[in-house]
């Protein structure tokens, strides 16, 4: 298993941000431990690759809808002590059974594989609740303050989980309809913090040919991030699993204790 450590230091305005920078490479395996300290705190946070195929029967699922799965996974290790050796296929199998109502959970794995669907974001923060985990899932949201909304979280060293698509809007207006840049549909990530640059650093299940071999943990722009992100339009929405792109979006705050 690959292992990166990271410092949240900060500056004299009182805002933290991560350092050292990130390597060039090195950040391509099946699983990468990130440790984040804080002082006298840290967290790990295990980051997965979808297309691991260490998942059992599992690692079909994972590798096609298992972004947000990995996303879940990788918070409740990190917030929740006895998830610390969670693994993905085990967050299928115990904790969305065991949180979410067994018509809605057996409806979705009982389709074929192509039609199952992953936790919504709203699924997401239903189970970091129910762990004790406290967090806000921001639905619908407007550019600018979601931006300053992020920015400033991760700058207290809180995490934000998110949600990109193939899209990249300016506004409300699509520039482009098959960006694919950090989404082949739809994908769930985390933003970890800020680094040294001012810019996001983020996990990923997936794998990007424009990262190299910086796969798992990546940087970008916020503002780059938000125009893939899309706002949540069906706000009263409350699938546990993705249905529609309009029931679904927007992004979860998670809250260090």
């Amino acid at each position: 298993m690959e292992c990166i450590h990271l410092n949240f230091l900060t500056d004299n305005k009182g805002k933290k941000f991560l350092s050292p920078s990130l390597p060039n490479s090195d950040l391509n395996g099946k699983i990468l431990k990130v440790i984040i300290s804080d002082g006298s705190t840290k967290r790990v946070y295990p980051v997965f690759q979808q297309k691991a195929g260490v998942y059992g029967e599992a690692s079909e699922y994972i590798l096609r809808h298992g972004c947000a799965c990995c996303s879940l996974t990788t918070a409740l290790a990190a917030f929740v002590e006895k998830y610390a050796k969670l693994t993905p296929d085990q967050t299928i199998c115990e904790i969305e059974k065991k949180y979410f109502p067994k018509e809605v959970y057996e409806k979705n794995y009982g389709k074929v594989m192509a039609r199952q669907m992953p936790v919504s974001l709203y699924g997401i923060s239903v189970i970091l609740k129910k762990e004790g985990i406290s967090c806000e899932y921001v639905g619908n949201f407007e550019d600018n303050y979601a931006e300053k909304q992020i920015m400033e979280h991760l700058q207290k060293g809180s995490p934000v989980i998110i949600e990109t698509s193939r899209m990249r809007r300016k506004g409300r207006r699509i520039v482009r309809f098959f960006d694919k840049k950090y989404a082949g549909s739809y994908h769930t990530m985390i933003l970890l913090g800020v680094d040294e640059e001012g810019q996001v650093v983020f996990t990923d299940s997936a794998t990007r040919e424009w990262a190299g071999e910086v796969q798992r943990l990546k940087r970008a722009d916020l503002s780059e991030l938000i125009s893939y992100m899309f706002p949540q339009k069906n706000t009263e929405d409350t699938h546990l699993y993705f249905s529609r792109k309009k029931n679904t979006g927007g992004y979860i705050l998670l809250y260090q204790v």
